[in-house]
């Protein structure tokens, strides 16, 4: 196969992403900090989350998107996003009334919060932004779209692995923007569904989702309703 033909598929697939690196430097003592079990403010009125069954949800994720190098268009008028988690969200393969993203625009109006400590004891640690340039879809079989299976099959020479030939890196770990690093093949978050962010199974802070899994964030282009959904090894 042509080294023209795989660089072209590749700049038609890459997306940009933001990934974090948990620790290994000090917190700023800031809002522009953002965390991995730990969510420290919301607006006055605003009380911890409670799943569908009454449970309270737990803080899991407070990013702070002004410092990120990048974020999907989607959500590039948000400062300020945090995420609690039903304690029973993983009993449950659909997340609907298991999980909370709230969304700021200003984070004038915004006060402390103590909302405790995290579920599945995470310690509670810095996310550090790093932007990616290139990152690629986890495509497995009859993942990949119609249009780029295609162009997979008619390279001008023997047909390409599409992990050895044309991906670079999959980056699997906490990230805003590019592409879900999905586990387990043919998911769809559905129609008008756009994927924004992931948290993985991070073991600095202590976080194992079942087996080395992770939970995927999606919203709606039109209807600004958040879908999530977890997968594991």
């Amino acid at each position: 196969m042509s080294s023209n033909s795989i660089e072209k598929l590749r700049t038609i697939l890459k997306r940009k992403a933001t990934i974090f690196h948990t620790g290994g430097r000090r917190p700023l003592d800031s809002l522009e900090q953002s965390w991995i079990g730990r969510v420290t403010v919301a607006l006055p009125a605003e009380e911890q989350p409670v799943d569908v069954q009454g449970n309270v949800m737990a803080p899991i994720m407070q990013l702070y998107l002004p410092a990120m190098p990048f974020v999907p268009q989607a959500i590039c008028d948000v400062k300020l996003l945090t995420v609690f988690l039903s304690p029973d969200v993983l009993d449950h393969e659909d997340m609907e009334g298991y999980m909370c993203i709230r969304e700021y625009t200003s984070v004038e109006d915004l006060v402390e919060k103590d909302f405790g400590e995290a579920f599945m004891h995470i310690k509670a640690f810095p996310l550090f932004p790093e932007l990616i340039e290139k990152d690629y879809p986890v495509w497995d079989g009859e993942d990949i779209p119609e249009e780029y299976g295609d162009a997979l099959n008619n390279m001008d020479e023997e047909e390409p692995d599409y992990f050895e030939d044309i991906v670079e890196e999959i980056h699997a770990v906490h990230k805003i923007g590019g592409y879900p690093s999905f586990i387990q093949p043919g998911i769809d978050f559905g129609e008008g569904y756009e994927f924004m962010f992931q948290i993985a199974s991070d073991a600095k802070a202590g976080l194992n989702i079942v087996d080395g899994g992770s939970f995927y964030f999606a919203k709606h282009q039109n209807e600004g309703i958040w879908r999530g959904y977890f997968d594991f090894y």
